[in-house]
């Protein structure tokens, strides 16, 4: 398969050409190579067959025939093609066919995704669905699997699925499985909850990594999680958090996504000490589709970590690399040497990192054979028992005594006693998640301080993790109309105004994807953003921070279609 760590036809055919026996698939001239492996900026050629680099040297025409395109590379730097070493591609809201069409057009190849939206909501049928279509897929797609499905225990929240033991370690023998993912219950790790421990302990038995989700962790609590086997994480927020990560012996993942840009503090980490970034990585967890195709992927975050100061060829090994080690693959990916797969761009400038052109296995990304999105039998996942009106909003006396403050730059919330709160009330929001898998009836209440929405509502089926539709508005009647509307198509996010949805994008795959183009998707979010933005909120990027509201393992507060949840005591209240 085209994801096997092996290659070895691939490689016997560069000897074939090392020998003279038969000419090179390409041959890239006169550019300047960015050298990951030792910091260098050299002169060179580059000979490649059957997707795969040959020779790196100074001259190269020996290796030009008449079949041979030859690419000159004059004024542009020659650089690995880049990796993502950890997202969600639910994010995006794209099938994965159009995601990792539109990322190999900003210089990504290669990602390392964690599927456990879809997960949480149809199980192992769509991570397999997920790893079949990048399977198929010219991109490089490395599955991490899903470790936390539910993301914490069902007394606290309902989903779709559950990945129990018996999945999760038929997923980690698949060809291409790269790790464990990311490892949220980190409660269950520090409790020694015996279910969570085995999950590390099947990963181990794999011989894979696991990877970490250690929110706010930090002295003897990261110490007994990293003592556990778990050894990277993303969800550093500050200088100190991604100094003491990368001295206790974790992969430092420094994340710059839409709702959390962590970069401007984490990568001071390294810009205002002496630490090695060898052990570092540049990541984007969850960007969305506007994001993705205006800014980029990781190569937005490259560029983000040049303007805030990184070295621009620490910054390409961050993204190249360090992500290619980390998982044990750098004999196949991360850098421009013999043997590699031929995942390359051509930069006209290493501090913009505008890309001129790049190859994904060889091959200029406009000559490759992209796949159109197949159909993924997941779609009517929208099963809501009860009908959903007015009444079902309005709070209960008990539901009234605290609310969730959310912060307006991070993932973190707080608890807000509101029998000492001394503000304005109209900076209170009404908030409900509502059970959509199991048809249990269950709506979750509560209170958010943070948003300043006014004059209407706006809902999402993308609710991580347990993707219940969670409803935020200034009204009950505003609340039940955008509801009613993402029941009616199937999922997605919407906004309604004056008793009108005003806005909506459809998501029918999981409630989570679109099998339509990233334009098509990112026109309809661009219009439910620009109708979110008519509510008056008081924070950037609304939806997406409302979005992880319902997220029952990030401290301190959560809502879940059980009620308030307290994160650190992992218990409703109330």
């Amino acid at each position: 398969m085209k994801k096997s760590l092996t290659g070895y036809p691939d490689r016997l055919s560069l000897v074939s050409m090392l020998r003279g026996d038969e000419p090179a698939d390409t041959v890239i001239k006169n550019g300047s190579l960015v050298n990951v492996l030792t910091d260098e900026v050299l002169d060179r050629d580059l000979a490649i067959k059957n997707g795969r680099i040959g020779a790196v040297s100074e001259e190269l025409n020996e290796f030009v025939g008449n079949s041979t395109r030859v690419i000159d590379a004059s004024g542009t730097y020659i650089t690995p093609g880049f990796i993502d070493a950890h997202l969600h591609i639910e994010s995006s809201m794209l099938a994965p066919a159009s995601f990792s069409q539109l990322m190999a057009s900003k210089g990504v190849t290669t990602v390392f995704y964690d599927p456990h939206e879809i997960a949480n909501v149809s199980g192992l049928e769509g991570v397999r669905w997920m790893y079949e279509e990048m399977m198929r897929s010219p991109v490089n797609g490395y599955l991490t699997v899903p470790s936390c499905v539910p993301a914490s225990s069902p007394e606290l929240e309902t989903t779709g699925a559950e990945l129990g033991l018996e999945e999760i370690n038929e997923a980690l023998g698949w060809d291409g499985t790269a790790a464990l993912g990311e490892m949220m219950n980190y409660p269950g790790v520090l409790n020694r909850d015996e279910r969570t421990i085995e999950k590390l302990k099947l990963a181990r038995e794999h011989g894979l990594p696991i990877e970490g989700h250690a929110s706010g962790l930090m002295e003897r609590k990261l110490d007994s999680y990293g003592s556990m086997g778990i050894d990277s994480d993303h969800e550093g927020i500050s200088k100190e958090e991604g100094i003491e990560r990368a001295r206790k012996g974790f992969w430092t993942m420094i994340r710059e996504g839409s709702g959390w840009a962590d970069l401007t503090e984490v990568v001071r980490s390294l810009t205002e000490t002496d630490l090695s970034p060898t052990r570092f990585c540049l990541v984007t967890d969850d960007r969305d589709p506007i994001d993705l195709i205006e800014e980029g992927g990781v190569d937005h975050v490259i560029r983000r970590g040049v303007q805030e100061g990184l070295d621009p060829l620490h910054a390409i090994r961050m993204a190249t690399l360090n992500p290619a080690t980390r998982f044990g693959l750098d004999n196949e990916l991360g850098s421009i040497s013999p043997g590699r797969r031929a995942d390359i761009n051509l930069v006209s400038d290493l501090h913009t990192m505008e890309i001129e052109d790049t190859l994904v296995g060889g091959k200029p990304v406009d000559d490759v054979d992209w796949p159109d999105p197949q159909p993924s039998g997941l779609t009517d996942t929208i099963e809501i028992s009860r009908e959903i009106t007015p009444e079902i909003f309005i709070l209960k006396d008990r539901e009234k005594e605290l609310a969730i403050r959310v912060h307006k730059r991070d993932i973190i919330t707080e608890k807000l006693d509101l029998s000492e709160y001394g503000g304005d009330e109209s900076s209170l929001n009404r908030c409900a998640v509502i059970e959509r898998h199991r048809s249990t009836g269950n709506v979750g209440r509560g209170l958010v301080h943070g948003f300043g929405v006014e004059g209407g509502a706006m809902a999402s089926t993308v609710a991580h993790d347990n993707h219940n539709m969670i409803v935020l508005g200034s009204d009950e009647e505003n609340m039940a109309t955008v509801a009613r509307h993402l029941e009616e198509i199937g999922g997605g996010q919407a906004v309604a105004k004056g008793g009108e949805v005003v806005a909506s994008v459809n998501l029918p795959i999981a409630g989570l994807m679109s099998s339509d183009s990233s334009r098509e998707v990112a026109n309809s979010l661009r219009e439910v953003q620009e109708a979110v933005d008519e509510l008056e909120p008081d924070l950037p990027k609304p939806m997406m921070i409302l979005t992880s509201l319902a997220l029952a393992v990030i401290p301190e507060l959560r809502l879940t279609d059980r009620g308030l949840v307290d994160v650190n005591d992992q218990e409703i209240i109330g």
